[in-house]
């Protein structure tokens, strides 16, 4: 592996801009896969600054970075003013690099095995929670034609039930889009996995 796509892979960027640029990220939510903050290399009044975390890359809306998309040697390069030789030999020296069987070498390697995996977990995450909502938004429009048709207190009798099930459906979409509670958002999807499982098997609404 070369130092270049070692040093990309193995350092964080969120390390990087608090370690050269100054940011405090103490206000923002980083696990995120991506969230804009003020841009550190230019007087920004609006949050231009894109950070991927999924990809460890950034994105200055602004034109800074030429306006191209950038990484963790850019940073270096922009925040201390130095070119892109200098500042690979800056990560590779301040991250432990040169020794790539350091503990500290190790260190990142370990950080950068938990970014991936927080990677695939958030995308699997992502994929179930929209197959959840498809899957919810199905029954509802069902739930809610079916609702509609009450007509007499012997229609209510029948199908009056689907009434609690629209407002689990809405509450199970409440928790599910609420991706500031990540443990929520996994029982939600588990009770709408078992949910939809017992309307397979016929004994759901």
């Amino acid at each position: 592996m070369s130092a270049i796509v070692q040093i990309k892979n193995a350092i964080s960027i969120i390390d990087v801009m608090e370690r050269y640029a100054g940011i405090n990220f103490s206000y923002v939510r980083t696990s995120r896969e991506k969230f804009n903050i003020r841009c550190p290399f230019h007087d920004d009044r609006n949050p231009s600054f894109t950070v991927y975390t999924d990809t460890n890359t950034f994105r200055c809306w602004s034109g800074c970075n030429k306006g191209k998309p950038g990484d963790v040697i850019n940073i270096v390069e922009l925040s201390q003013n130095v070119d892109t030789k200098e500042a690979i030999k800056l990560l590779i020296t301040d991250y432990g690099l040169k020794k790539p069987d350091s503990e500290q070498a190790r260190e990142w390697q370990k950080k950068r095995a938990y970014r991936e995996r927080s990677v695939a977990l958030k995308k699997e995450m992502k994929k179930k929670t929209f197959e959840a909502m498809d899957a919810l938004k199905v029954v509802e429009r069902s739930a809610r034609d079916i609702v509609a048709t009450i007509r007499n207190e012997n229609d209510l009798d029948r199908v009056g039930e689907l009434y609690h099930v629209l407002i689990q459906i809405d509450y199970w979409f409440e928790c599910i889009m609420d991706d500031r509670n990540t443990e929520g958002q996994i029982q939600a999807l588990e009770e709408v996995s078992h949910f939809l499982q017992k309307m397979k098997e016929g004994e759901g609404a």
